[in-house]
């Protein structure tokens, strides 16, 4: 049985940033569930199926989000396990392997990620704005974006997000049937969708072209450490409803089958001539559903921003925390994350926001690898829970470099171009392969080591007539 998390003492830390979440703060199965599905309604889920087809054409990219299902399948078991099981938010889990200081990069990469995800979907809602009124600069629609959804980013985990997400969730499943159905009324309803063949040809592969898309869809692994961030709510009696339903096979085949596939098909049916882009699936809406379009828009950017806004306030608020005592109210934090994402949108965000999420997505596929390894062979850490006291701690783990050093090479190839064309068009599975075979060979050269010293010591002891310690866990 896993350790009993310990009372909750700090009143200030409604979110747990600095402590594990006791048993009588967990939640209802459904509260958790439709917390987290508020990123059912991201564009970005369109967006990415579009970008898939672009490339590799409609059916690999549909193999891509199957194998993607899986694939995220199976690992969110294991990280809603330790999430529910242990009570603790990504940062806390991740000290025992960066380190106590080195653990804060956990909290930057999520904070920086989810910020650029509200930033993304904020933008996107105020070009939607921007197309149907079709006056204004664009600017004054961004601040008129930021300021509309301040006051609704407010909730919390434990408070109104899950009851907020839970009544505009049908919502937006009426509204995207609504625009299929549309799509298909008003621009033809023939199978021509379904057998583009991408912009990347055969020869240009290095890859199979599903095998290429699931890669792209690597990119989105930062859904791992928030599926921990969320399942640490929910109660262990609900775990396996957690595994399944909430962030299991039912969330990705929505998250990634009906959204994907609904993409591919609004941008190739409404707009067969365009490459995909950011503005594309906002335009193949407004031409389907005109104003109940933007209404749609609105509707699934309030859902998935309540989640984007809360995952990154949290994750600056641990950064804080670690530092320093001072606790700020979350009120604090909404407002400096909307100024933040405000005076983003200003630098043209669409420009550079790709490349920014490529870095994080190889970020992230190193994060996961190492702490997945870690949790596979830590018995102890994964059954008890690992070391979150600083004062046992080191100030800088392996782990560190086990995932900096394979992380750094996959931006290299990312942005140089150079190697061979299967790093070149692939560094994310590198950068897994590399961050899982050199924290394993380090952790396991440690535990030798570890044991041995261990062995040598007992051995003096037991000579001086001492009784022998207990070696730290974690």
């Amino acid at each position: 049985m896993p350790a009993l998390p310990v009372q909750h003492s700090d009143a200030a830390d409604e979110n747990f940033s600095a402590t594990r979440v006791p048993h009588t703060a967990r939640l209802g199965r459904w509260q958790v569930t439709m917390s987290y599905w508020s990123l059912l309604s991201a564009m970005v889920w369109l967006f990415y199926g579009a970008l898939a087809a672009s490339l590799y054409g409609t059916r690999d990219a549909i193999g891509a989000i199957v194998l993607s299902v899986v694939v995220y399948s199976l690992i969110n078991v294991f990280t809603t396990r330790l999430g529910t099981r242990l009570g603790l938010n990504s940062t806390l889990l991740t000290k025992t392997v960066f380190g106590r200081r080195g653990a804060t990069l956990t909290a930057l990469l999520l904070a920086a990620t989810t910020l650029y995800y509200a930033l993304f979907e904020s933008s996107t809602l105020a070009v939607a704005f921007e197309a149907y009124f079709g006056f204004g600069d664009l600017r004054v629609w961004y601040a008129v974006v930021v300021v509309a959804m301040m006051p609704l980013m407010l909730g919390s985990v434990q408070t109104w997000m899950g009851k907020l997400n839970a009544i505009l969730l049908p919502f937006y499943v009426l509204g995207l049937i609504a625009a299929l159905i549309a799509a298909y009324v008003k621009f033809g309803g023939d199978a021509a969708w379904l057998d583009f063949a991408g912009v990347v040809p055969d020869e240009g592969r290095a890859l199979p072209g599903w095998l290429l898309g699931a890669v792209l869809y690597m990119g989105i692994f930062v859904n791992m450490p928030n599926t921990v961030d969320f399942a640490r709510f929910g109660k262990i009696e609900d775990e396996r409803f957690h595994e399944n339903v909430t962030f299991g096979w039912v969330f990705y085949l929505g998250l990634f089958v009906v959204n994907g596939i609904a993409g591919i098909y609004l941008v190739q049916t409404v707009l067969p001539a365009e490459p995909a882009s950011e503005h594309g699936v906002v335009q193949a809406v407004l031409a389907c559903l005109g104003f109940w379009g933007l209404l749609f828009i609105v509707i699934s950017q309030t859902r998935v921003n309540s989640v984007n806004y809360y995952l990154s306030t949290t994750n600056f608020e641990r950064i804080l925390s670690s530092f320093s005592q001072v606790r700020l109210p979350r009120v604090f934090w909404v407002s400096a994350v909307s100024v933040v994402v405000f005076l983003l949108m200003l630098t043209d965000v669409f420009s550079y926001l790709q490349t920014a999420l490529n870095w994080q997505g190889v970020l992230v596929v190193g994060w996961v690898g190492v702490v997945l390894t870690h949790f596979a062979l830590a018995t102890v850490d994964r059954r008890d829970g690992p070391e979150t006291d600083d004062s046992r701690l080191p100030a800088v783990g392996w782990g560190l470099a086990a995932w900096l050093i394979p992380s750094a090479v996959g931006i290299w190839l990312l942005e140089s171009g150079s190697g061979p064309a299967l790093l070149a068009q692939a560094p994310q599975l590198l950068v897994l392969v590399a961050s899982v075979v050199s924290y394993a060979f380090g952790y396991l050269v440690w535990h030798r080591l570890r044991t041995a010293s261990n062995d040598g010591s007992t051995t003096a002891q037991a000579a001086a007539g001492e009784s022998p310690k207990e070696p730290v866990q974690g």
